[in-house]
């Protein structure tokens, strides 16, 4: 009876091994109980978050699933994989992107291509709430500024133009900052062709000025919070 009650103790909980001493239980790791100790890794998080997602689209009917279902799921390693790339590239709005790889059909071996994030990038860029870019640009280029040891509204200006078009194809400096703020401006002016080559796709004049008049009463409110704040 008391060596029963032992075992049971000893027993690991995500596998089902019994072991013989505590220590030798509290050094196990199999599979199962790794999995569960990564659950509050930025990517496991992105990547169980996008697994829901993805059941509520396409499987409607499924119950609300949580993460021990996830960890189970065939699918677990590509939607880590997923996440970690996230993480990785510092994905804008990985919420909005596993939507539009949901709605575009596309397979989970791909999720982690970058030709698809482009496209998406540029799409969802050109759709989103000038504020929210504003807010995103000033959050990344903070952290610039701390890097490079410069003052924020000098990021644009003293900041490697090379690093800042990066940024830009990557959707971390918005348009919406590069437009609308003096720095902006600047920096857009001294670009060379081989970077504006680099650039164009995402800051497309004709494009952005068409967004800009629709959204009129926002880009009067961006200009003064930028004039206002000094920040960039």
């Amino acid at each position: 009876m008391n060596k029963t009650v032992v075992d049971d103790e000893r027993k690991c909980e995500h596998c089902g091994r019994t072991f013989q001493r505590d220590n030798t239980l509290l050094k196990h790791l199999c599979e199962p109980k790794r999995r569960w100790m990564d659950r509050d890794r930025p990517a496991n998080r992105i990547a169980h978050a996008a697994w829901q997602q993805y059941y509520q689209t396409c499987h409607p009917n499924k119950r609300n699933l949580e993460y021990a279902d996830f960890m189970r799921s065939a699918y677990y390693s590509a939607f880590v994989k997923f996440g970690g790339y996230c993480v990785d590239i510092r994905a804008v709005n990985p919420q909005a992107y596993v939507i539009y790889l949901i709605k575009n059909r596309t397979p989970i071996d791909n999720w982690n291509s970058d030709r698809i994030y482009t496209r998406y990038l540029v799409e969802y860029l050109r759709l989103e709430d000038g504020m929210e870019a504003v807010k995103r640009s000033i959050d990344h280029m903070l952290t610039l500024s701390e890097q490079e040891n410069v003052a924020l509204l000098d990021v644009l200006r003293f900041v490697n133009p090379n690093r800042i078009c990066h940024m830009i194809s990557m959707g971390h400096i918005s348009p919406w900052v590069l437009y609308h703020s003096e720095s902006g401006r600047e920096f857009l002016s001294k670009l060379n062709p081989d970077q504006s080559a680099l650039v164009m796709e995402y800051i497309d004049p004709e494009r952005w000025q068409i967004k800009f008049m629709r959204e009129a009463s926002q880009v009067d409110e961006i200009r003064v919070l930028l004039e206002q704040a000094n920040r960039v």
